[in-house]
């Protein structure tokens, strides 16, 4: 059986594993009767990229959803790449990694390889884990243009290809972080204006009273919420506060019910409850 020609970097694996971390974040963070999704396309049907060729083409050139015809081994090359793509055992964020880079290498339409490379990863990460169901991928090209195109160009086929799945991987732990931030944001923005109604109906003399969060509170439950592990020393090194000063904005915010310890100060860990 074909099998493309690529080695995992130890930067890989660790990019795997911390995609998987912001992944299982963002799925606590996201009301699961949203993540209903439905594919247009099966990723594992070589048919069903020739139909998204041609809806993705939209008719604007010769020859959408058909192979090119200047290089007879093309069809051959799909067949067994798709024939992989079935049977392999590898992760499915370095599987649609690989598939993405020998789609645009085999070059089979003649436009659009690129961004049906793109959309064709997206829908095996989205069968994969639905969460990621509506995330921006198409972002990695237009906000690394360059960069794609470059690594694309470089060195020989082993060092490319490694090289390619550490770039996209590195876009695609960008975009989930930044998935998980707002998620974060807009957790924090309602539950202060719960409590703020809280507080307007059962104090009438206080009506108009709000609870708001400090931009270091906010800061924090971000942190917290992105890596409920976190220590006082890297959170001071992020926030770019004393030590005192953390451990005082995590009391303040432990007194409003918005965060909470877990465990052992040592071994535990940060729940954020919003």
């Amino acid at each position: 059986m074909f099998t493309p020609s690529y080695q995992i970097s130890p930067e890989v694996l660790n990019l795997v594993s911390e995609i998987s971390e912001q992944i299982g974040t963002l799925e606590t963070l996201t009301n699961h009767s949203s993540m209903n999704y439905e594919a247009p396309y099966n990723p594992y049907q070589e048919d069903d990229l020739q139909r998204a060729h041609e809806k993705l083409s939209d008719g604007l050139s010769d020859g959408v959803g058909a192979y090119r015809r200047d290089d007879p081994r093309v069809p051959l090359h799909m067949s067994m790449l798709f024939d992989w793509l079935s049977h392999t055992d590898e992760h499915p964020l370095i599987s649609s990694c690989i598939f993405h880079y020998e789609l645009t290498s085999i070059h089979p339409f003649l436009e659009g390889n690129e961004r049906l490379g793109l959309y064709w990863q997206s829908l095996l990460l989205v069968q994969w884990r639905p969460i990621l169901a509506g995330l921006p991928f198409e972002s990695i090209v237009v906000e690394h243009q360059q960069e794609y195109r470059r690594v694309l160009a470089y060195l020989s086929e082993n060092a490319k290809t490694t090289h390619f799945i550490e770039f996209i991987l590195r876009c695609l732990l960008d975009i989930i972080v930044r998935e998980v931030k707002n998620k974060v944001e807009n957790k924090v923005k309602n539950k202060s204006r719960g409590k703020v109604q809280e507080n307007s109906d059962e104090n009438t003399v206080n009506k108009g009273t709000e609870v708001q969060l400090s931009k270091s509170e906010q800061r924090i439950v971000k942190l917290l919420g992105a890596d409920p592990r976190i220590t006082i020393g890297i959170l001071s090194q992020r926030l770019q506060l004393s030590e005192a000063g953390i451990n005082k904005v995590l009391a303040a915010l432990r007194k409003k019910g918005i965060i909470e310890r877990v465990g052992a100060n040592k071994n535990g860990s940060w729940k954020v409850n919003i």
